[in-house]
């Protein structure tokens, strides 16, 4: 996959901005690059991200942006020094909104700049193209199968609700924090925060001051205050992923939200109000997990308002042919290749195969097959890194799928011998290796003369 590159820009009253770059350089993503540019003169373009780092109110900074149109008022993320409340109350005026209090607010600044960049908040609307900016709308899942298409109708409904819980169930990779995304942009909180984290990714002790926060002091290396996602994702949405990894501990802590809509930091003493959405999802089966107690019952219920289940891809045959030629034209594009179709029995093989990692492993295989075809169709043998491991019963099913470790022999056992048919079977294997006489030798466990005697 290529990686993107992302230039912030970075103006500052002050020569030295290497603390603030160190700062913006915690922000990490996969396949992201972040660079930080420091230009001399002051300009503003097209989908810029801009920092701006004020000492005070008679900075110059402030004189250059004073005039600036109201549109771009939202290209401008400030941060500043704790103690300086008038300059924060002047650069409000000003009508900026994007504003940080540094160290105090720092973990709060670097999850700001994470969802901007994630959810390319920064791109400005007349130069986006309509899949950016429509990138997690109900549009972007793909689907005409009657199942899919009565999770999506049940998912409209209930995004208009900022005060339902949602449940979404399903197998890794059914997409559910599409699902979840697309919920949250059809809100009417659509412009606050969406947060996301996975339960079973963070240690539990971790796990827990992420979510509630904590005070100074709280332990050891707590040095300053620290707002909680519940906090971060205020008015907004927390999105809870792999809630059935959560340990008993913290499904009391998080029921104790969900019911009094306050938390508590850790080394507080004082409850804080939170108007949060909680949307969870997990691909365990929950009802069992409270059956065996190893998740609260109590907490099951108020999180399963309404569920959502999201149908594994093989169960949905309309659904795969569609997904694929969408991957395919995405790669195409992304990879600057020419592929135009696929062949008959490439789409035979994605209709029976099981596709046990779901929509992700179709586009992992279609993201492979495309980056290493120069032709201008995909074929079956494209996807050799699928048919290695493709059951025997679909073998079975379909003779016309030829699988890369088999060999197929209709003979007539009453005109056979053993002799004949090893000698048929060497043959079956040499094609196999493309005439490769040593590498056949080798996996017939006999030498490469006596291969020779048995063809000949």
């Amino acid at each position: 996959m290529p990686v993107s590159r992302i230039k912030i820009k970075i103006y500052s009253d002050k020569k030295d901005i290497s603390s603030i770059i160190s700062i913006v350089k915690q922000v990490e993503f996969k396949d992201t690059i972040i660079s930080c540019i420091y230009p001399r003169s002051f300009e503003v373009n097209p989908n810029d991200i801009i920092i701006l780092q004020i000492d005070n109110i008679q900075s110059r900074l402030l004189k250059e942006i004073i005039e600036l149109k109201e549109d771009l008022k939202n290209k401008f993320i400030f941060v500043i020094k704790n103690e300086n409340a008038l300059l924060v109350s002047t650069i409000v005026k000003l009508g900026f909104n994007d504003i940080f209090l540094l160290p105090h607010e720092l973990y709060k600044f670097t999850s700001y700049l994470h969802e901007i960049i994630l959810n390319k908040q920064y791109l400005t609307p007349s130069l986006s193209t309509p899949s950016e900016l429509d990138i997690y709308d109900f549009g972007s899942i793909i689907g005409n199968s009657e199942e899919l298409l009565k999770v999506i109708e049940i998912a409209k409904r209930v995004s208009k609700n900022d005060k339902v819980s949602v449940l979404i169930l399903g197998e890794t990779g059914t997409g559910k924090g599409l699902l979840a995304r697309a919920i949250h942009k059809n809100s009417n909180t659509a412009g606050a925060p969406f947060i996301e984290i996975v339960c079973s990714a963070i240690p539990e002790e971790l796990l827990e001051s992420e979510l509630f926060g904590y005070e100074k002091g709280a332990f050891t290396n707590a040095m300053n205050r620290k707002l909680g996602l519940f906090e971060l994702a205020e008015n907004g949405t927390l999105f809870l992923d792999e809630i059935g990894d959560l340990s008993l501990n913290l499904q009391v802590k998080l029921l104790r939200v969900i019911e009094k809509k306050v938390i508590r930091r850790l080394g507080g003493i004082e409850d804080i109000p939170v108007n949060t959405r909680i949307i969870s999802a997990t691909n365990r089966d929950l009802r069992e997990m409270v059956e065996n107690n190893l998740f609260r019952r109590d907490l099951y219920h108020r999180l399963n308002v309404v569920s959502l289940e999201i149908p594994p891809l093989r169960s949905r045959k309309d659904d795969i042919i569609v997904l694929a030629k969408h991957f395919i034209n995405e790669f195409t594009r992304q990879f600057d290749k020419s592929i135009q179709r696929i062949e008959k029995d490439l789409e035979q093989f994605m209709l029976e195969y099981p596709w046990p990692g779901n929509i992700r492993e179709l586009r992992n295989a279609i993201e492979r097959a495309v980056l290493l075809n120069d032709e201008k169709r995909l074929k079956l043998s494209d996807f050799s890194n699928l048919l290695k491991n493709l059951p025997l019963n679909i073998i079975e099913k379909r003779n016309n799928i030829s699988h890369p470790h088999l060999v197929s022999l209709n003979l007539n056992y009453e005109a056979t011998s053993l002799k004949k048919l090893t000698k048929i079977y060497a043959k079956e294997v040499l094609k196999k290796t493309y005439g490769n006489k040593s590498k056949s030798a080798r996996l017939l466990g006999i030498s490469r003369p006596k291969l020779d005697t048995l063809i000949k």
